[in-house]
């Protein structure tokens, strides 16, 4: 499906959120962002609506528009959005899965088995490059297709708003070693398990552990990233997320 404009717009300044293009407190500059999307002032006027309702970006009356600076209870709220809506359509993805989908989860599972398998027998002390894409690929997936699955379109919608959040108010500062990423697996092993299982309230107690626990790292992550300087270095969820919400919303 071809892109809005509006949203090739707002795309294009959220991956310039996530990789530090646009820092906390900068002014955005409507015509450059339609000069280097190569689009009109008013699409881009719809996504910067957009991602201020969003608490991505906010106005100042005769002044204009700046990116919001990172959030304590906008990264919590963002996590509790998450919880709600994906422990809650849990028991109506169960109930519409069918072999294709049940297949695809399981894959998922295993290519983030695989991944931690590999890292731990390289002794590599965290996790980059391609290998972590395709981690965090698979995890999203695993996230996003549960909820297309329980045919809700708004709270997919929602959800990938909140990933979103998540990445620019806390993400960054995720140490990726092999801890974090084996409980991450093993939890989506759960998860999957209980679906497969057809067991619901299962797979919502798992599901509703990891958002807790994805919620503690991130928090230690932000208080840790506020008291340190940070150099606002790209991370390869950006393009992750990028792909995903458009193959998934």
């Amino acid at each position: 499906m071809t892109q809005s404009f509006s949203e090739i717009a707002y795309r294009h300044i959220s991956r310039k959120l996530a990789t530090a293009e646009l820092t906390p407190g900068q002014k955005l500059s409507e015509q450059a962002i339609a000069s280097e999307c190569g689009i009109s002032r008013t699409p881009v006027r719809e996504a910067i609506r957009r991602l201020i309702e969003e608490g991505m970006l906010y106005q100042v009356p005769s002044s204009g528009t700046y990116v919001a600076k990172p959030d304590r209870r906008q990264l919590i709220d963002a996590y509790e959005v998450r919880m709600a809506l994906e422990c809650f359509a849990m028991e109506q993805a169960i109930a519409n899965l069918n072999k294709e989908t049940r297949l695809e989860l399981r894959r998922l599972c295993e290519t983030m088995h695989e991944i931690v398998v590999r890292l731990r027998q390289t002794r590599q002390p965290v996790l980059d490059g391609a290998p972590l894409v395709d981690f965090l690929s698979a995890d999203l997936s695993f996230h996003l297709l549960l909820l297309k699955t329980a045919g809700n379109r708004l709270a997919l919608k929602i959800v990938s708003s909140a990933y979103q959040r998540n990445q620019f108010f806390g993400h960054h500062s995720h140490r990726r070693d092999i801890r974090h990423l084996s409980w991450v697996w093993l939890h989506h092993a759960k998860i999957e398990r209980a679906i497969r299982r057809g067991d619901s309230d299962a797979a919502r107690r798992w599901m509703t552990a990891h958002i807790a626990r994805s919620q503690r790292d991130a928090l230690a992550a932000f208080d840790y990233a506020a008291s340190h300087v940070s150099g606002g270095a790209s991370d390869p969820v950006d393009d992750a997320l990028d792909q995903l919400s458009s193959r998934f919303v």
